[in-house]
Parts: structure tokens; sequence; C-alpha cells
């Protein structure tokens, strides 16, 4: 989710002792996006504001630096993502203010559709011979047909992928949409949010019309997204999954993707707070520091 949009007239930036966080009502949870003036002052602070305001979860990408002091503030380590700084490893850390949240249901079947996942790694090959449907960069004028296709896949998602606006904002700048289109219908979509600072992007915004589902058209997306992302210069693509959704997970095993942990109730997806397998893909990999 970009950091550098409002996204409605709900969620928010905001400083605490310096330290800059974004409020997030839609999914009950607050980010921290600043690691420069961390302290265990400050953790305290916003878990303290968390708490005032109802907010479940706090959650962070630390750099090692700073892993210490979230780990003596109680933070937990649930998933890890290599070369997303620049090169260096970022450490994926929540705080849950609401312990009903550290909990997660359907245990059994999310770890079956990941063992599922694994066996298929690295088995993807892209057929350049298929002409059956076009796939090309989004543009301003596909807006519209956009937010059809995602209200008719997520009856609530966890960025606003609905508002016109936000999608105009971050459309080839903050974002990288990429459509599959069926005789000029948008048939799926995915993007790359991508964060030019630190080298890293975010494959995220899956969606597929029922119709067209099964003939793998998110594999060639992800493809071609990584294509141009590696074009740019990128390092480390990631992408958080919905653990009880094979499909997606399926796709990202088959295109090497590594399994780095999963996020406890992390967002609201189709009404309910989902679990998020975190998966993890170096496009440069001279460029990682370990």
């Amino acid at each position: 989710m970009s950091a550098n949009y409002k996204l409605n007239n709900t969620n928010y930036y905001t400083n605490i002792n310096d330290t800059k966080i974004y409020v997030d009502y839609i999914n009950k949870r607050v980010k921290i996006i600043d690691l420069n003036n961390i302290s265990i002052e400050n953790i305290k602070k916003i878990i303290h504001f968390s708490l005032k305001e109802n907010l479940s979860k706090i959650l962070c990408n630390s750099n090692v630096e700073c892993l210490k002091t979230f780990f003596q503030a109680g933070f937990d380590l649930e998933g890890k993502i290599e070369g997303y700084f620049k090169g260096k490893d970022a450490f994926l850390i929540s705080y849950f203010v609401n312990n009903n949240r550290r909990f997660y249901n359907n245990i059994d079947k999310k770890n079956l559709i990941l063992d599922k996942c694994l066996d298929l790694k690295n088995t993807y090959k892209y057929n350049s011979n298929n002409t059956a449907y076009h796939i090309r960069n989004a543009n301003e004028n596909d807006i519209e047909e956009m937010i059809k296709l995602f209200s008719n896949v997520f009856s609530t998602y966890p960025s606003p992928v609905y508002d016109e606006e936000f999608l105009r904002q971050t459309m080839n700048k903050k974002v990288l949409y990429k459509v599959a289109t069926d005789n000029d219908k948008i048939i799926a979509i995915a993007s790359a949010d991508m964060d030019k600072e630190n080298l890293n992007a975010e494959i995220t915004d899956c969606a597929t019309d029922p119709e067209y589902r099964g003939k793998g058209l998110l594999s060639d997306i992800v493809y071609l997204l990584e294509l141009d992302l590696k074009d740019k210069g990128f390092i480390a693509l990631y992408s958080l999954a919905r653990a009880i959704n094979p499909g997606i997970n399926f796709v990202l095993s088959k295109h090497n993707y590594k399994f780095r942990g999963k996020l406890i109730n992390n967002c609201n997806i189709c009404g309910n707070f989902e679990d998020m397998n975190v998966w993890v893909k170096n496009i440069n990999t001279d460029l990682i520091e370990n």
C-alpha cells in the first residue's frame, strides 16, 4: 500500500514522538513507517495509542539494527523479506494489542495448501505462443473496468482498489498495474507496488474473473511484471497471499518465490481478518547483502 497518498477519509498518517505511523482503521492496525526514532519509549506510546483507538495489531518491516528494541518491547517475528532494504533484509514483526488476534483458524487446511504449493516450486514456463489473451500495462481508461472486477472478486479489500482517484494517482507512478484482456474485456489484474527508494516491490492486487480462472492468467501477468521490475533495477519482490486461497499461493511457488512466514490475522479481505503467507523472490541476487 502506498505511503505517499491519503487513501480515504478514515485512515491517516501521523507522528508519535517523531516516529511516523500509518493508522489503518480498515484493518484495525497500526504500521510503523519510520525506523529512525525507534525506542522502547516510543513503542510503548504507539501501543498505548493503538489500545485507545481499538486497533488490535501493530506491524513493522524492521531492519536488523532495530530488531532487538522491538523484541524487548514484546514484538513477534512473523516473516522475513531478503533484500528488502536495497539488498538488506527486512524482518516482519508484529505486536498483538488484543491477544485474540494472535490465534488463527483452519490451521490444517492452510498447512495442506502450503505443502501442495511447495511441491510446485519453480515449475512455471512462459508460453509466448499463447495468443488467446492479451496482457498489457493498465491505463486510466481501464480504471472503471478494473474497479468492477475488483468489486466482483473481493467484498472487502485492505487497500482502496475501489477508489477511482487512488488508482489514478498511483497508476504507473507508485504502482505498475497489468491487465489481461479478452476481446478488450479486462479478465485479470495484478500489480507491483514499487518502493523505488529501497528497490523492492510487492506483487499484489491479484484478481481474475471467475469465468477465466484456471487458465494461468495470473502466472503470465506475474512473469511479465517481473521482467519489467528487473529492467528497472529492483532487487526484492514479495507478495502477501491469503493463506486460505490455493490459487495465488500456487502461482507464487511456481514462479520460485520462497515461503518466508505467515502474518496472522493481518488484514481485512472479504469481510474477515485473513492470515497472509509471505513469499519472497530476489531478481538481482548479486546485489543482496548476506
